[in-house]
């Protein structure tokens, strides 16, 4: 009973997790003809694909465990480790791409210094399903650390709903509160349940919450905004 209890709550987390995908990109890609929205480049739309893909199949491998068909679920995995390469691939791409783009980003930010948020979703994602791989036959680990990676990629989401919504100037705060509340969620989870507090969730959930602060203080830099204009030198 314990098991089916778990597997719902990873069920419900990684439908959250998509939900809030779709939510956020709704406007600006997949219902896009509706809208006046300017238009974008193969690159953004095959990064738009290949990111869709990774979460659908995401929603099914939590769904795999909670049916306790692990053999399958093992199997996709290998479409899942490609998948995952191609969407850090894509990703560091599409930030090299917009490092030059001529608008103000929020809080404002330009467009080199804004870098290091897109930046710091796709280079933790990446490192966090390379360790969920490696940690593929310990299923208490291996589902905490994609957990996180997936947490760790919303923040291109959050940012089009806060625009949607208006509310550029409380970027941070908003990007920080969602991330928290996922990962809170996660923690209690594991409180409810196991009566402690995974460390993975303990240690990489507050990282991961407060690397947008972080990341905040870090782009008001000299030092980042070269880094950030050297990615829009490679990009043009």
């Amino acid at each position: 009973m314990a098991a089916v209890v778990r597997s719902r709550f990873y069920v419900y987390l990684a439908v959250a997790l998509a939900a809030l995908m779709v939510l956020g990109f709704t406007r600006t890609y997949f219902l896009r003809a509706w809208f006046e929205v300017p238009p974008i480049n193969w690159l953004l739309h095959l990064h738009a694909l290949v990111f869709t893909a990774w979460f659908a199949l995401y929603v099914v491998q939590t769904r795999l465990i909670a049916a306790h068909r692990v053999h399958l679920h093992m199997r996709l995995g290998v479409i899942g480790v490609i998948l995952a390469a191609a969407v850090v691939v894509l990703g560091l791409a599409t930030v090299i791409d917009s490092a030059d783009a001529p608008r103000m980003r929020p809080m404002g930010f330009n467009s080199a210094q804004f870098t290091i948020f897109p930046l710091l979703g796709i280079l933790p994602f990446g490192a966090l399903v390379a360790a969920a791989v490696a940690y593929r036959l310990r299923p208490q680990i291996h589902k905490r650390l994609m957990t996180l990676a997936m947490i760790s990629v919303l923040g291109p989401a959050v940012a089009r709903l806060i625009l949607v919504l208006d509310q550029r100037e409380s970027f941070l705060a908003l990007q920080t509160t969602v991330a928290a509340a996922f990962v809170i969620w996660c923690l209690l989870a594991d409180w409810m349940k196991h009566r402690i507090v995974h460390p993975i969730y303990a240690v990489g959930g507050i990282l991961l919450v407060i690397s947008w602060p972080l990341r905040a203080a870090v782009a008001q830099t000299a030092g980042w905004e070269r880094v950030g204009l050297w990615m829009a030198q490679l990009g043009s």
